[in-house]
Parts: C-alpha cells; structure tokens; sequence
C-alpha cells in the first residue's frame, strides 16, 4: 500500500460496513490533517450480478467507473484484460519503433539484447495478474515479437521459430508460463508467504511426482478459471520434483530453464 494509494474492497452484500470502513478511514485521514481528495475517490463494481450501490461521504456521491489504472494495471469491472493489454502492446509498439529507428544495423544478437532489456518488460510487467485469455490478446502481443524478429533479418528471412532459436528468445506465451511458476514456488516456499493460501496443495495419497502438487480450484466464470492458483496448476504439477525442491528461486530459475533447453533438443 502507497500513502496516496488507498483501496477497500467488500462483497456486494456487506455494502453497508464497505462504507463504514470507508467512512472511518475518512475521518482517521481528516484527524491527522491527510485529508482524501474524495474528487480523485472512484467505486469500481465487479461482476455481472452486482446491484452498484451508490457510495456517500459527507453527502458526496463517490463516481464510478468502469475501469481504473491501478499500480500500471488497467482493471475493468468484467475482469477483461484485453483493455490493458491494448495499452501494453501500445507503448511496447512505440519503443520497438523507437529501436529499429536507432539502432537500423544491428545484428540479430544485438537487437535480441535490446528487445529483452527495452520492449520485453513492457510486455511481461505484471502478468501473473492480467495473462490474457483470449486468443486475439495472446497474439497481439506475440505480435510484437515477431515484428521484432524480423527486423534483423533483412535478406533470407527464416521462419519466425528458426528467428527465435537464432535470437536466443522464446514464445511470450512461455515466459508467461515461467513467470507463473516462479510465483508459484515463492508462495510454496514462502518466498511470497501472503500468498500462500491461494496455493491448496493437494491431499491425496499418490506418490507419483512431487510432494507439492497442486490442488485445482472449482470455477464458474472464465476468469475464475485462468486465474493464476488454476491456470498454473498442471504446469506445476509436471515439473520434475528436483526443480520444484531447489533451494532459492535463482537455483529454480535456472533448473527450469535447463529442463526446458533439454526438453527442446
């Protein structure tokens, strides 16, 4: 939490003390003299069925919205992520612009480097919260990469796969798996121990795999079922044991990336 960066969140159907511990926030902020700008305080309401009860303090009407930026992340009333990654795939466009234009004769190599350490984290900031869903969104970002594979390669074009062996990059869509991961074993190792519960592990008496392995959530809606506890779940649950035990995150970054080379010879 950011002094200037207060959120409250609450069931539709405990509105009532959501505006109780909105008021008391209000009045506690007004107490030390660090008064909220109610002007700059929205209501975002999620999910189809939420009736969007109206919010006061002091007789104000808090405004709402559909949408709300929050630390880099635009989140939307129907937990649809294709308005943020628009953005993303906005600004990485715009930098990859940016590079090609500086930097019109570098080597396939060179221009890998550039991309991973410009373009790439544009792309990557955050996806364990917003990995998009839907196939347009999963390509308009690969997209991204694609073009920047191809700019290196003025004469004799490869295909985009043989671009990437040669460039030293993989598909988005695996770093987005790996990034999973790696969230994954710091919940489990309580690396990122708050997060710990959104990892159930699974009960029962196999003994086949890891000690680890994943308990899948139920779900009802689409976004239930690619959040990141049931969108991980069968990745983590194939990865070799050896890995899913190492002892820091940087040793289990590495042994994932060394499973994975061995997986593609």
């Amino acid at each position: 939490m950011f002094a200037d960066d207060i959120k409250l969140y609450s069931s539709s159907a405990n509105y009532r003390d959501l505006e109780l511990d909105f008021r008391a926030i209000y009045d506690w902020t007004h107490d030390w003299m660090l008064p909220l700008n109610l002007d700059k305080c929205i209501v975002l309401h999620l999910g189809n069925n939420n009736p969007k009860y109206a919010y006061f303090v002091d007789n104000l009407l808090l405004s709402c919205t559909d949408s709300h930026v929050d630390l880099g992340v635009v989140v939307t009333s129907n937990l649809s992520w294709t308005e943020h990654i628009q953005r993303v795939a906005s600004k990485a466009n715009k930098m990859l612009f940016l590079l090609t234009k500086t930097f019109s004769k570098a080597s396939p190599l060179v221009f890998s480097k550039l991309f991973k350490i410009y373009v790439r984290p544009l792309l990557k900031f955050a996806n364990g919260v917003w990995s998009p869903i839907l196939q347009k969104d999963i390509l308009c970002l690969e997209s991204i990469q694609r073009r920047a594979t191809r700019f290196p390669f003025v004469i004799n074009r490869p295909p985009y796969c043989e671009r990437l062996r040669l460039m030293h990059l993989c598909p988005l869509s695996d770093r987005r798996k790996r990034g999973d991961l790696i969230i994954a074993y710091q919940a489990l190792s309580n690396s990122l121990s708050p997060m710990r519960h959104l990892f159930p592990l699974n009960t029962s008496d196999s003994t086949r795999g890891h000690s680890l392995k994943l308990h899948k959530l139920k779900f009802c809606t689409l976004a239930r079922q690619k959040f990141l506890t049931n969108r991980v779940f069968e990745s983590w649950n194939a990865v070799p044991k050896h890995i899913v035990l190492a002892s820091s995150t940087v040793s289990f970054k590495s042994k994932y990336d060394t499973y994975c080379a061995t997986k593609n010879l």
